[in-house]
């Protein structure tokens, strides 16, 4: 797949619905590692939605005593209306949309790898978008890398290439779902000659 057909096709709004079969879902995965306003606009969709909860509660008027007639007061009425226009929509994605990509962390969290081998690295809830970003101190100079996802039995879970950052910036990635509990190892390599320039591991909780 390439960027013009996952416009052409909404893939980015199909993916996130769950709407692809498995084959054109793979292929698209496999597209936005090599396309970075795809994986930007997948990635931001994931950030947003996990802070859409957090943005309700704030706009959710708070009623002090009781009339009867409170909600007559036009900004209120307004802002009331607005409120569960949002609760509806927000609750819409929580039952049947996207409740994969739905997390209580902030809409700016990015779950930092430090690169240990030996340390338990961070936890990560099952429900949590999989945004993460990683320093690549031994980056030589390539303009692609590949970042790999296994598992603890070893087996590769996600895989893909994408741009390698500028010298002194960490790497930012994002991989699509989510993944059962356990403990998970991140590698990222140089493209074209496979060299392992960083790995570290997190482990995925309920």
């Amino acid at each position: 797949m390439d960027h013009e057909q996952a416009v052409k096709t909404a893939a980015v709004e199909r993916y996130l619905l769950g709407e692809m079969a498995p084959p054109e879902r793979d292929a698209f995965e496999e597209h936005y590692f090599s396309c970075a306003v795809c994986a930007e606009e997948v990635r931001a969709a994931a950030v947003l939605t996990a802070g859409m909860p957090a943005a309700l509660q704030e706009k959710v008027p708070q009623r002090v005593g009781f009339r009867l007639w409170w909600w007559l007061t036009p900004q209120l009425a307004a802002t009331a209306c607005a409120a569960l226009l949002l609760a509806a929509v927000v609750a819409y994605q929580n039952v049947a949309v996207i409740p994969a990509l739905l997390a209580p962390r902030s809409a700016n969290g990015i779950i930092t790898l430090d690169g240990l081998t030996r340390a338990a690295g961070p936890k990560v809830a099952a429900s949590d978008p999989l945004v993460f970003q990683m320093a690549l101190d031994g980056l030589g100079p390539v303009s692609r890398v590949r970042v790999e996802l296994d598992a603890a039995s070893g087996r590769q879970v996600r895989a893909g290439e994408m741009a390698a950052p500028a010298a002194g910036q960490p790497l930012e990635f994002f991989f699509p779902g989510s993944l059962d509990p356990g403990h998970y190892r991140v590698v990222v390599r140089e493209v074209p000659a496979g060299r392992e320039i960083a790995r570290s591991g997190f482990e995925v909780v309920k």
